[in-house]
């Protein structure tokens, strides 16, 4: 019975600081990201309010990214195109649906404004440092 306490006292201590873990990177992410877009017409109210535009953002963008980054591999998989070419059509589709995820999260939070000009850099930003097809390593 001690024993079945302890592990799952371990495995929740475990967790507990998993989840602290991730949450502490996804601040330093939130805040890198809405000081990076103040330079560009964004503004927020509260600490709050920013961690919950970019929650309700990455919410809204993930199963539309997933669509986008699908789509890319699949043609490049496929044949239909090289490398370059499906990471050169995922920029510019992901680029929107950030926009679109954002616009929409902004729409949704009272303590945030994020101008046009923000969105379009957060965007475009994003898609360039996520590449989804990466090049082959040459031990393969």
């Amino acid at each position: 019975m001690r024993e079945k306490i302890k592990r799952l006292l371990g495995t929740l201590l475990g967790s507990g600081i998993l989840f602290l873990i991730v949450c502490s990177v996804f601040a330093v992410v939130s805040f890198l990201g809405g000081n990076f877009m103040a330079l560009f017409g964004f503004s927020y109210e509260s600490v709050g309010s920013l961690l919950l535009y970019f929650v309700a953002g990455e919410l809204i963008s993930l199963p539309l990214e997933l669509i986008v980054v699908g789509m890319s591999q699949v043609l490049y998989r496929q044949g239909h195109v090289n490398r370059r070419q499906a990471n050169l059509l995922y920029i510019p589709l992901d680029t929107l649906v950030t926009i679109f995820a954002f616009w929409t999260a902004d729409q949704l939070v009272s303590g945030v404004s994020a101008s046009g000009l923000s969105l379009w850099m957060l965007g475009f930003c994003a898609a360039v440092i996520t590449v989804p097809i990466k090049k082959k390593s040459s031990k393969e």
